[in-house]
């Protein structure tokens, strides 16, 4: 015997029910999980990120110039300095890592503007900052005359180990060696001597906080690589302390 057909509407009209409540149920346990973990996985607004690590680091502009290096050798006008400045590259550098040819080189710096800009007082120590900062002193790549074996030139146009810009190497360029050749942004003693001749260049003493930020700033057109030259400087002249004990 055949069974009786079976209803047709019933199990329609007791599905929308059920499916509701399984909607409904599936929607309460998203909510749920959404509620528990939008706090975890959410951005960070910009009033709650936290702040770099390095922020907090870095110097305060114009709160004080960095501390100065040891002295490079007295400038002595009728007698050559040469013996006397080896000697002091030589300790120094292996005080504060900086290669030696460099160091020679800031020095050298430094025994010129005491009789060129007296008033200026600026430190090796600050110049070896700015050869850290800008290219690392070349990479170390300066050969003993001073030349640099590879040429550095900046991808904005600036050039050699403390990259000058063009209109400040025309400007203020020198020949160390007095030699009578033409200034090389390539070779350290120019390069060096040539920075020194442009942070001096408004005549202010840069053993003042202002004045050493403003014009380190203005060599390196941000207040953000006088920061960092800042901390290069620190600790050289820190370093260099040592030497001569």
């Amino acid at each position: 015997m055949s069974e009786p057909p079976r209803p047709v509407g019933l199990p329609l009209r007791l599905r929308p029910p059920v499916a509701r409540l399984a909607v409904t149920g599936l929607v309460i346990a998203v909510g749920l999980t959404l509620l528990l973990t939008i706090g975890v996985n959410r951005p960070a607004a910009e009033s709650d990120e936290a702040a770099p690590a390095h922020a907090g680091s870095l110097p305060a502009p114009n709160a004080a110039a960095p501390p100065r290096g040891v002295p490079a050798p007295v400038d002595r006008p009728h007698a050559s300095d040469e013996a006397e400045l080896a000697a002091w590259a030589k300790e120094v550098g292996g005080l504060t890592g900086i290669p030696v040819r460099a160091v020679r080189a800031y020095g050298l710096a430094e025994m010129w503007m005491r009789t060129d800009a007296p008033k200026c007082r600026l430190a090796w120590s600050t110049l070896a900052g700015i050869g850290e900062v800008a290219s690392k002193h070349a990479g170390g790549k300066v050969e003993p005359n001073g030349e640099l074996s590879e040429p550095v030139v900046a991808g904005d146009g600036r050039v050699g180990p403390l990259h000058i810009t063009p209109a400040k190497w025309k400007a203020h360029r020198f020949r160390a060696a007095r030699d009578r050749e033409r200034p090389d942004p390539q070779h350290i003693d120019d390069a060096a001597v040539t920075a020194a001749r442009v942070l001096c260049a408004q005549g202010n003493d840069l053993t003042g906080a202002r004045a050493w930020w403003k014009a380190v700033a203005a060599f390196g057109g941000s207040t953000k690589f006088a920061q960092r030259v800042y901390l290069a400087t620190e600790r050289y002249a820190k370093a260099s302390a040592a030497a001569g004990r």
